[in-house]
């Protein structure tokens, strides 16, 4: 399970990760194309060392967690996963 960004987009080449030259991360977003839907996981780091994970159906936001990076970064796996395999986020 990935526990981090780098590893989330090590897991699978449809995240995309947008990185500073310092070498952070700014945002991770994937896309799964399912069930006649476009759904949009996005990832994006907040205050305080927090994760703020954004889950689009379509243009509409259907969930939003905060949480370390750890915990957003499995929830964001574990989201891709089951919606790419036709069951619902």
């Amino acid at each position: 399970m990935p526990r981090s960004v780098g590893e989330l987009a090590a897991s699978s080449p449809e995240w995309r990760v947008t990185w500073t030259r310092h070498g952070q991360w700014v945002t991770a977003e994937r896309v799964v194309i399912a069930g006649g839907r476009r759904w949009t996981i996005g990832l994006t780091p907040t205050t305080a060392g927090m994760t703020a994970l954004v889950l689009w159906s379509d243009d509409e936001v259907a969930e939003h967690a905060r949480g370390t990076e750890a915990q957003m970064c499995a929830l964001a796996h574990r989201r891709a996963e089951t919606t790419a395999h036709g069951h619902s986020p």
